[in-house]
């Protein structure tokens, strides 16, 4: 019986070893699978990558054709703002000069009347002008020393006059140079912040859009790499799981003919079992005593009788602790370390208690 549950063992491991390699096949076919998989979304994603490239160069491009058309546009814009308001200050200057026809029209007809009153007044101004020149010859005459006084220090030659007047023309050329540098920055910064502030504006909208793609196109390229990572975390798995699976398979079929050839020599198949089935016969031999000690143990406490040289005999004698003991043991000691003693009767509360369970002891 035990050779024969030994060959089913054996076929058992042999059937095990077969869906293992069948499992081994199937998890190495899914691996190519998942290898092939993964090379198909390499190449995906390489292509997707170029392709953004491209469309990035082409709406760059795009974005600089549209900026230049704007830069013309708006010089076209501010030319004709200025030729508008060109056409405005001339027709000012033509209505001023259109007024200006109209009052002298207005005064030609007392040009008479005026030119007698400008010989009057020519002559009120020569009159004046000759008092003037007298009271000026006495002003500045000598012999006034009431009307003048003498000023101290001396006056400066006509050499340093120039040599001063061109220091400060030296000064002034470069304060006007400096004046006019700054003027150009200044017309830089304007321009350059009046183009920015203008770019801005026009490509908030495309900024936001082109955020918003990228974004996407990031996350989709993150939720790929995270698809990417699990395949091959769980493709390692299954290689640790394969190579698992061949090293049992190998000890298997290791073990398994280590065991034909201890068989075929008359040898237990292993020490494990050899160790199992000394412990099974043991357990056997035990329950075999142990069924006879609580057939002859029930016998004695019903009172029904004795077992003598196993033989049941009538007997109405009290059973003793001594009882059915070999001499060469001994009394026991079945109350702990207290004198022998013989035991009260079971009360009423003995229904609570639970009966013990007697446990197979392994040895």
């Amino acid at each position: 019986a035990t050779l024969a549950e030994r060959q089913q063992l054996l076929k058992q491991q042999a059937e095990e070893v077969r869906n293992l390699n069948a499992i081994i096949n199937s998890i190495e076919r899914e691996m190519l699978r998942l290898k092939r998989q993964y090379e198909v979304a390499v190449d995906d994603r390489n292509y997707t990558g170029i392709q953004l490239i491209d469309r990035n160069d082409e709406l760059c491009i795009l974005y600089e054709k549209a900026n230049v058309q704007q830069a013309t546009l708006r010089r076209g814009e501010l030319q004709l703002q200025q030729r508008e308001e060109e056409i405005r200050v001339l027709d000012l200057e033509v209505a001023r000069l259109v007024r200006e026809i109209e009052s002298v029209r207005r005064i030609v007809p007392k040009l008479p009347s005026f030119e007698e009153k400008l010989h009057a007044l020519g002559g009120e101004l020569e009159v004046e002008r000759a008092r003037t020149a007298q009271l000026s010859a006495k002003l500045e005459a000598p012999s006034q020393e009431r009307r003048w006084r003498r000023l101290e220090g001396r006056d400066a030659e006509p050499e340093d006059l120039a040599a001063k007047i061109a220091l400060l023309d030296e000064r002034l050329a470069d304060k006007n140079e400096q004046l006019l540098e700054k003027e150009l920055v200044l017309e830089e910064v304007t321009n350059l912040a009046a183009r920015l502030r203008a770019q801005a504006i026009e490509r908030r909208d495309g900024t936001l859009e082109l955020a918003k793609g990228v974004n996407d196109v990031q996350a989709r390229l993150k939720a790929t790499t995270r698809k990417m990572m699990a395949a091959v975390s769980e493709l390692s798995m299954y290689q640790a799981t394969a190579m698992k699976l061949t090293h049992d398979n190998t000890a298997a079929s290791e073990a398994l003919e280590t065991m034909r050839h201890r068989l075929q020599a008359g040898q237990p198949p292993s020490d494990e079992v050899e160790l199992e089935w000394q412990r099974y016969s043991f357990t056997l031999d035990r329950k075999a005593d142990d069924t006879v000690a609580a057939a002859a143990a029930a016998a004695a406490a019903m009172g029904d009788g004795v077992a003598r040289d196993g033989a049941l005999v009538s007997s109405t004698a009290e059973p003793r602790p001594n009882a059915y003991i070999p001499d060469d043991l001994g009394i026991p000691k079945p109350y702990g370390n207290l004198a022998p003693f013989k035991p009260t009767e079971a009360g009423s509360t003995m229904r609570h208690t639970r009966r013990p369970v007697q446990r197979e002891i392994d040895i």
